[in-house]
């Protein structure tokens, strides 16, 4: 085994042990997130019941795409103009 790698050489070089805590960590958040985006993110999906079209579990009975964020989006030409907003010519 490499040296610094097991208890006993981490008991005589006591200041790595944190230096092998915080990276454990990371690494440990790390495969955590991944796990977690692959499971319950609404932007990745693993789809091995139909490989052929994944992107339609997304599509509303109308056509439109089902927003994964909490997203709305609007229609600024529908909107009421200010009046201290400036004409423009189109």
């Amino acid at each position: 085994m490499l040296k610094g790698l097991t208890w006993q050489t981490l008991r005589a070089n006591y200041s790595l042990i944190p230096l092998f805590s915080v990276v454990t960590l990371g690494v440990v958040m790390a495969a955590g997130h991944a796990f977690r985006s692959l499971a319950f993110s609404p932007d990745v999906k693993v789809n091995r019941g139909n490989p052929e079209r994944p992107w339609e579990a997304h599509v509303n009975n109308d056509g439109s795409f089902k927003h994964a964020k909490y997203v709305k989006l609007h229609d600024y030409r529908k909107l009421k103009k200010s009046e201290y907003e400036p004409e423009l010519d189109e």
